[in-house]
């Protein structure tokens, strides 16, 4: 066999009494109901090797997954790394946004005290852990989310349960299998937000962590979960919301469990599949800047997100450079057999990742939120007019916004780095 398969886990679960990343700025924590990993996926075949880890924390900021991605490819030598995050709201604050209360407060101590070692540490062991192996892949529809766009009689759009918009019902489960016949790793790939447990102060991994519990039970082998098309997708809980309490965390990962024992028991064949690795640089041109004298009247009436970003606009006019035309960042996709693994630094809104996966040549193409950085949301174009959270987050995340259809053009220019593999 060609293809070698390591995998490794640290603990990462940070000091009790820490804010809860991802909720309002002053939940914080009271106890931990279960512990925070972060899972390192080292494969080989040939001349490429990649590593994928999987941190079940909220959201990773860029240069902090630079750093992280960096130092595990000095550590282990295998030249492509991937960083995910699980994007569990009831963990420490790994990302910063700016003018939005402890969203901008980096929990500096715990990354360089427990995140960044223990990624690094996880890197390295599960690169020595290398050994002969041979993959299978099987999907199942689940219903673990739902959208959560909710819109109300008015026209007005909140957060909550909406099942007449899109939700992506495939659930993903990849096995890495040794010499034996026995299970080596897994990854479970499916999209929704871990928001179930919002209602309580515990940190906890929320319904993934039960879902891979039961996955670890059922196969032996330790799982990654690597989360999908999530922006607009809440866990789809009785309460008829996108936020629930603990019981609601394990009702709902319950039933993912269920769903990923199934998809992993359809699994009949494996085989010696090739890996393939391809980068490239994506691209999106900024919008006009507001003009400078509009700011002031603009500023008396907003708050949070859009508050932030005309001031930050105000200072790059007073600095008289208001920086490039467009936003640049580099890509990384990796192809291992016919699974391609496609990293946006967004939440992304499902209609995108299904768009995605019906134009690649590939069998399963899975599309990484919260992954290799964090640029807030990515929504579809067609949910523009409607506004909402998610909306007002990725018009006003930066000092100059980004175009309607910056759903089209980072589909379209992925979809031509995939016909490269």
């Amino acid at each position: 066999m060609s293809l070698f398969a390591g995998v490794a886990r640290e603990k990462i679960t940070p000091e009790v009494g820490g804010f809860l990343f991802g909720y309002n700025d002053h939940t914080q924590s009271q106890a931990v109901h279960d512990d925070l990993r972060v899972t390192a996926l080292a494969l080989k075949s040939g001349d490429d090797s990649v590593l994928l880890l999987s941190a079940e924390v909220c959201l990773i900021n860029e240069p902090l997954c630079e750093e992280i991605r960096k130092k595990a490819s000095e550590a282990t030598g295998i030249p492509h790394v991937i960083l995910s995050a699980t994007h569990t709201h009831s963990g420490p604050n790994t990302a910063s946004f700016a003018g939005f209360g402890n969203f901008g407060n980096l929990d500096t101590e715990y990354i360089q005290s427990i995140f960044t070692p223990k990624c690094i540490a996880a890197a390295k062991a599960a690169a020595a852990a290398m050994k002969p192996v041979k993959m299978g892949v099987g999907t199942t529809e689940s219903k673990v989310g739902i959208n959560r766009r909710q819109l109300l009689r008015d026209n007005t759009v909140k957060l909550g349960q909406n099942p007449w918009d899109p939700y992506d019902s495939t659930m993903t489960v990849i096995t890495f299998a040794g010499e034996d016949g026995k299970a080596v790793a897994n990854l479970v790939h499916v999209g929704a937000h871990p928001t179930a447990s919002g209602n309580n102060n515990e940190i906890t991994r929320d319904w993934p962590g039960v879902m891979v519990d039961r996955m670890e039970a059922e196969s032996g082998a330790m799982t990654l979960y690597v989360n999908g098309t999530q922006g607009d997708i809440a866990p789809r809980m009785a309460n008829g919301d996108s936020v629930g309490d603990i019981s609601h965390a394990m009702e709902v990962g319950g039933l993912a469990g269920i769903d990923a024992v199934r998809a992993y028991k359809t699994i009949r064949a494996f085989y010696d599949e090739p890996i393939s690795v391809t980068y490239g640089e994506l691209n999106l041109p900024y919008e006009p800047a507001i003009a400078k004298e509009d700011i002031p009247a603009m500023l008396e009436s907003s708050a949070g997100y859009k508050r932030s970003s005309l001031e930050r606009l105000a200072k790059l006019y007073e600095a008289g450079d208001l920086g490039p035309e467009a936003w640049t960042f580099p890509q990384i996709i990796v192809r291992v057999g016919p699974v391609v693994f496609v990293p946006y630094p967004f939440e992304v809104s499902t209609e995108i990742g299904l768009r995605l996966r019906n134009y690649s040549p590939y069998a399963h193409t899975l599309l990484l939120s919260c992954t290799n950085g964090s640029h807030s949301y990515l929504p579809a174009q067609s949910q523009i007019c409607r506004g909402g959270y998610e909306i007002e987050s990725f018009r006003w995340f930066r000092p100059r916004q980004l175009p309607p259809d910056a759903d089209y053009r980072l589909v379209e220019q992925n979809i031509q780095l995939i016909e490269k593999l």
